[in-house]
C-alpha cells in the first residue's frame, strides 16, 4: 500500500497525515489550502493564487496581504489598510517601518501588546478586546526593499484620531463629548497601569475614537515602557507640547506621565492649548478646573497616578456641570 506523504508546496516540509481544508505550515508559516484537481487534491500556498485585482501584495511572517491604501503616517512608520490574501479573508491594519533606525520601537510595540494580551489584571477579559489585536510581526517583503512590519486586526468604526477630531472641530467639541472620551481613555489606562505598563505617548495622534459607540482605544505603543523600567525608550518629536518636563528630559515614565499627557490631549479637543494646559472659557467650570489641574502641570511630581480614581472625579465633574449621565450624539464628517 502506498503511503501518502503530504508536503508544503512552499518549503517541502512534511504536513500531518490526513490533513484537509486549510492549514498553516509549521516551518514556513504559509497558509496552505487543499484544492481539488482532475486526479485528486493538491496543496497550494496562500500567495500562489494569482492576483487579479491590481493590488500590491506584501508578505509578513509567511502570510500574504493585499494593500488597500495608506491610512496614516507616523513618525517612523506608514500605516495601511489591507486584507489577508486567502479565501477566508479579513481586514487588517499593516504598520510598515519607514525609518530603519526605529526598528526597536516596532519590536517594543509587538512585545508590549503581546504581554498585555497575556495580562491577568482585573478586567482583562474586557480590556484586552480594546487593544490592537496582533496578527503578524516580522520582515516585510514584496515592496522592493526589506523592512519590518506589524499587522493587527481591523476594528470597524475606530477611524478617527483625536487629531482628526480637533481639526474637524477647531473651536472645540461639545464638552460632554470630551468627557466621555476622557472617561473611556481612563478606564482602559487604569487597566494598562495595573498590568504593569505605561503607554508614554497618549497624544491626539495615538487616541482613536468610535463616535457612534462612544469607544476609545490607544495606538502608537512603540514608545511604551513597563512601570518597573521607569524610562520611555523614545519620544514623539512632533508632539512635545503634550509632554511634561520630566518626560521631555527622559527622566520619568510613571502612570502620572500618562495622566498629564492625556489631559493635554483632552484640552486640545476642547479647543484649548495643550502646551499651557488651558481650555476655553465656554467649558463649564467643574470640567475645566479638572482638565487644568492635570494638563496645566509642567511637572508630574505630586500627581497621583490612579487613572480609575481620576475617572470617578471626571464623572463627578460631569454630573456637577451637566446633570445625570445621558447619551450625547457625536459625529464626524464622512
Amino acid at each position: 500500500m502506498a503511503i501518502e506523504v503530504l508536503r508544503c508546496p512552499n518549503c517541502a516540509a512534511p504536513l500531518p497525515p490526513g490533513t484537509r481544508g486549510e492549514v498553516v505550515c509549521e516551518y514556513c508559516r504559509h497558509v496552505l489550502t487543499n484544492v481539488p484537481t482532475a486526479t485528486g487534491y493538491r496543496w497550494v500556498a496562500g500567495d500562489e493564487r494569482p492576483p487579479d485585482d491590481g493590488l500590491q501584495r506584501v508578505h509578513v511572517d509567511g502570510r500574504t496581504f493585499a494593500l488597500l491604501g495608506r491610512i496614516a503616517r507616523g513618525d517612523a512608520s506608514d500605516v495601511f489598510l489591507a486584507r489577508r490574501d486567502k479565501r477566508l479573508t479579513e481586514l487588517v491594519v499593516l504598520k510598515a517601518l519607514r525609518a530603519r533606525e526605529d526598528a526597536d520601537l516596532l519590536t517594543n510595540e509587538w512585545r508590549a501588546l503581546t504581554a498585555l494580551h497575556d495580562s491577568e489584571a482585573q478586567g482583562a477579559d474586557f480590556f484586552r478586546r480594546m487593544l490592537p489585536q496582533p496578527v503578524a510581526h516580522g520582515p516585510l517583503t514584496g515592496t522592493g526593499e526589506k523592512t519590518l512590519a506589524t499587522v493587527y486586526r481591523w476594528r470597524s468604526g475606530f477611524s478617527y484620531t483625536l487629531d482628526d477630531v480637533a481639526r474637524a472641530h477647531p473651536r472645540g467639541v461639545d464638552p460632554r463629548a470630551a468627557v466621555w472620551m476622557w472617561k473611556r481613555a481612563l478606564e482602559l489606562l487604569g487597566w494598562v497601569h495595573h498590568s504593569g505598563y505605561v503607554h508614554g505617548a497618549l497624544t491626539p495622534a495615538h487616541l482613536l475614537v468610535h463616535p457612534r459607540d462612544h469607544g476609545l482605544t490607544f495606538v502608537g505603543w512603540g514608545t511604551c515602557a513597563t512601570v518597573r523600567e521607569g524610562k520611555l525608550p523614545a519620544l514623539s518629536a512632533t508632539a512635545t507640547d503634550y509632554y511634561a518636563d520630566e518626560t521631555r528630559a527622559r527622566r520619568a515614565a510613571t502612570p502620572a506621565t500618562d495622566l498629564v499627557t492625556l489631559a493635554r490631549s483632552i484640552a486640545r479637543v476642547l479647543g484649548g492649548d495643550p502646551a499651557r494646559g488651558s481650555v476655553p472659557t465656554s467649558v463649564p467650570a467643574p470640567v475645566a478646573e479638572l482638565v487644568i489641574e492635570y494638563a496645566g502641570r509642567r511637572r508630574c511630581e505630586g500627581v497621583v497616578g490612579d487613572a480609575w480614581a481620576l475617572k470617578e472625579r471626571v464623572a463627578e465633574a460631569s454630573r456637577a456641570a451637566f446633570g445625570p449621565d445621558r447619551y450625547v450624539k457625536f459625529t464626524m464628517p464622512a
